[in-house]
């Protein structure tokens, strides 16, 4: 049993976050919250019966003294009268806190009494709505908390309305005063130079997720702050990064024995489509997050010390240090880097993303269809700036080929290159009979002849083996490739079968003239796939490395 239950944590970062003011209605369901805070003398209480006047009466609090207040109420009904004041609330930007709770054992099927569906509710009530878990294991805590916190720096910070909903307890034992230490995320919108004392003597590293592409000012803002400190800039091709200090992320998990880590993470970005990120992002791990939309993310749970509110490249300015470190962390990267040797692989989209980083020509793009392509795109630096993309949003299937033929459409004086597996190429094959292509766009088509990312994971393999082709992997069916279909869209197709044809063939692939559209369809084999995955992998000996290829497997499919 969890030694502090869901109301601890949320009472507890209540007072975190500075937040006293307190309305209480009566009830049942929420007495235990309300015990803990009436005998809390931190906290201001207030008592109204009636749930409407309760929550305005909330509204002129929160407007007389700029500070978010709580609501809270029982079950049944009563959380229903909230929304009027609640509406008021959220039209004016007024932070409001309405705690509600629940019977962890009654639903909508149930026919529990009191029992009120609050999974859905009216869009301008509340800026964000949460349903906290019951703490059974640390992995519900984690999740708990970062609800808990999502929902109070939105209302301290952004001045908006929310809603918590929480599960009844009413276990009144001799501890349920206790409170767990927690820490708030702390907020910084100005003055941000005075951080540089925090980075004195420390190890720092800048995590970029998926970014939109940054502009000239923006990439000198970050190269400077990185040199300065003489500290990693950690990221995949998707976070359209190019200046100093880069480091692939897939490469940095391949460092063997790597003995030094980041002590700090300066994160930015959004969703990252490398899974190795776990490697970075280790339990013990000081996060700085900079967000220029005033929204709080938590990369792999990990809690966020410090959120730094403002436009990215003012930020990186002012944390620029005048006199430049020479030693620090980025030189030790580098150098545990330069160790690194790349094997001998056989024809494999890993060996296609090896060539392609050579070849690919100056100012192209190349869009890499989730999960195999893109890891294996992320352990090579292209010799020429390429930007490259993914659908790493909704991290689905569909949508490669297509999202590279709008990206075609919309650049027509440049050249477009799409790697695609085949299981995402033929869910959108399409879009390749569209009249608006034309010869800018390039598609290397890596045809297993199933999903054969499913073949890596050990579980399945260990249990299945050339069983997961049935259903899992989707194996055989497309056995005579897309070379009929190229064709008949009108498109130029080349293909290679062996590790010499494609050798042979890639560099023009990328670089001669062609006049029409191009699909290059490389067959390979779900051994060699295998045998290069593992080569890769081979890299990845110690325990924490040994860790981040499990959580890679534990989320990957």
């Amino acid at each position: 049993m969890a030694k502090y239950n869901t109301l601890s944590y949320l009472t507890a970062l209540l007072k975190a976050y500075g937040i006293k003011n307190i309305v209480a209605n009566p009830g049942t369901q929420n007495s235990q919250f309300n015990a803990i805070v009436q005998k809390t003398d931190y906290f201001n209480c207030y008592s109204v019966l009636d749930e409407r006047s309760a929550a305005y009466t909330a509204v002129g609090i929160a407007q007389e003294t700029g500070e978010p207040v709580v609501i809270t109420c029982t079950g049944a009904t009563a959380s229903r009268n909230y929304l009027s004041a609640l509406t008021e609330a959220y039209y004016r930007k007024i932070p409001i806190i309405a705690i509600t709770f629940y019977p962890d054992y009654s639903n909508k099927y149930s026919l529990e009494p009191q029992y009120i569906d609050r999974s859905i509710s009216q869009n301008d009530v509340k800026t964000i709505d949460v349903d906290l878990p019951i703490i059974r294991t640390n992995e519900d805590k984690e999740e708990c908390i970062i609800l808990i916190q999502e929902a109070l720096f939105t209302a301290k910070y952004r001045n908006e309305p929310v809603h918590i909903n929480c599960h009844i307890n009413l276990n009144f034992d001799e501890d349920y005063l206790s409170l767990p230490e927690v820490l708030p995320v702390e907020c910084h919108k100005e003055n941000f130079e005075i951080l540089q004392d925090n980075m004195q003597n420390q190890d720092f590293a800048i995590f970029i997720g998926a970014h939109r592409k940054f502009s000239a000012e923006e990439h000198n803002a970050i190269s400077v702050f990185a040199k300065s400190w003489d500290l990693p800039v950690i990221c995949d091709h998707t976070s359209n990064y190019f200046g100093d200090n880069k480091v692939l992320l897939s490469r940095y998990c391949a460092m063997q024995r790597v003995r030094r880590h980041p002590q700090y993470i300066i994160d930015m970005g959004l969703v990252s489509g490398n899974y190795f990120q776990g490697f970075l992002f280790r339990p013990n791990i000081k996060i700085w997050r900079i967000s220029e939309d005033m929204a709080l993310h938590f990369r792999n749970n990990r809690h966020v010390e410090r959120i730094l509110f403002g436009q990215e490249k003012a930020i990186f300015k002012a944390l620029t240090r005048k006199e430049k470190i020479t030693d620090g962390y980025y030189t030790y990267i580098k150098s545990e880097m330069n160790k690194l040797k790349n094997p001998d692989l056989p024809l494999s989209n890993t060996l296609i993303c090896e060539n392609l980083a050579k070849y690919l020509p100056e100012n192209c793009t190349l869009h890499a269809s989730i999960i195999n392509s893109l890891r294996s795109i992320n352990f090579y630096e292209t010799e020429k700036k390429v930007e490259i993309s993914c659908n790493v949003g909704g991290f689905g299937i569909d949508g490669a080929v297509s999202t590279l033929v709008g990206q075609s459409l919309a650049a027509p004086d440049k050249l477009h290159f799409g790697l695609i597996g085949d299981l995402a190429f033929f869910y959108d094959m399409n879009i390749l009979g569209n009249r608006h292509i034309t010869n800018n766009i390039r598609i290397l088509l890596v045809n297993n002849n199933k999903g054969v990312e499913f073949r890596f994971n050990p579980i399945l393999e260990k249990h299945l083996g050339n069983e997961t082709d049935v259903l899992i992997s989707a194996g055989n069916h497309y056995k005579n490739g897309a070379k009929d279909w190229a064709l008949s869209c009108g498109f130029e197709y080349m293909h290679a079968d062996n590790k010499e044809s494609f050798l042979k063939q890639i560099q023009g692939f990328c670089n001669n003239k062609f006049e029409k559209p191009v699909l290059f369809e490389v067959y390979t084999k779900t051994e060699d796939e295998q045998e290069s995955y593992n080569l890769i992998q081979q890299y990845n000996r110690n325990k924490l490395e040994d860790a981040a290829i499990k959580i890679y497997h534990a989320f990957k499919i």
